[in-house]
């Protein structure tokens, strides 16, 4: 039986990740970390699309800094989507998504009351939402009122299209290889967006129930090691000191000991509603 396809729309500031995430998703068959550890773990996506050519591209993405070009505000129209097919296990659904990914600037602008194209956000019901600052500052002046004005919108748009109280959010960590918030990966809830976040968390648990919205972790990049016998707990990413932006120029410092860290776990949840956590796939 053919999987019911998931529209995900992706969204979050500017170098937050996206791209990085989406090149990840399409090279992860070829991690050998994982398909040791996952054998019956599969992506695939139609041949002759934008997911086919990010993937040819991906190896360089990762392991050289390969750049690519940012998602503009005034390509909202005519972006292109991503479509992959995930095969988990025999004992997990197989998940079919289409992944809109959201120029960053948008999403800086949505509490600003200014003319925002938020119409293609609103044609989906799933939303992952990728932030990466930690900082107080951001927690107060763009995170806490980017939730605010996307509260309002939402409310305001159940009235038009009552589908949307069906919308599940997954506010998703990304780059947590940074040892300031490795630890907290493993409950991004609780260690991570609670005591990072703590305005921006607070106002996420008091106006949407856990069912509706949840909190994740991810990198693309991983650590070095997280053996027990071999612990290296440094980013396995590498920025060059020429003044890029990370988003478009890291990649992986050592290839072969390539761990990425929450990929699937909160696609899975936006696809089926249920929970899977990351190391026991």
């Amino acid at each position: 039986m053919t999987p019911k396809t998931t529209s995900i729309s992706l969204i979050g500031p500017r170098a937050s990740g996206k791209t990085t995430y989406l090149a990840t998703l399409a090279n992860f068959p070829h991690c050998t970390h994982l398909k040791t550890q996952y054998p019956h773990l599969k992506i695939n996506y139609p041949t002759n699309s934008p997911t086919e050519k990010l993937s040819h591209q991906a190896e360089d993405i990762l392991k050289k800094g390969a750049k690519l070009a940012a998602t503009r505000r005034g390509d909202i129209n005519n972006q292109p989507t991503y479509h992959y097919r995930i095969t988990i296990s025999k004992k997990h659904p197989n998940l079919e998504i289409i992944f809109q990914d959201i120029a960053g600037e948008i999403f800086e602008q949505i509490p600003l009351d200014i003319e925002t194209p938020l119409n293609q956000l609103f044609k989906t019901l799933s939303w992952m939402i990728m932030i990466t600052d930690w900082q107080t500052k951001q927690d107060r002046i763009l995170y806490k009122p980017v939730f605010e004005k996307l509260y309002q919108l939402i409310n305001e748009q159940q009235q038009i299209n009552p589908t949307l109280k069906k919308l599940r959010i997954a506010v998703v960590m990304s780059k947590c290889e940074r040892g300031e918030i490795w630890a907290g990966r493993l409950e991004p809830d609780e260690d991570l967006f609670k005591v990072r976040l703590p305005e921006t968390h607070d106002y996420l648990t008091t106006k949407f129930p856990t069912n509706k919205l949840k909190f994740f972790a991810c990198s693309s990049f991983g650590v070095l090691s997280t053996s027990p016998n071999n612990f290296d707990p440094r980013p396995n990413r590498y920025i060059p000191d020429d003044g890029s932006e990370s988003e478009y120029s890291a990649f992986l410092r050592e290839p072969e000991q390539w761990q990425p860290f929450g990929l699937i776990s909160p696609i899975y949840w936006l696809t089926t509603g249920k929970t899977l956590n990351d190391i026991q796939l």
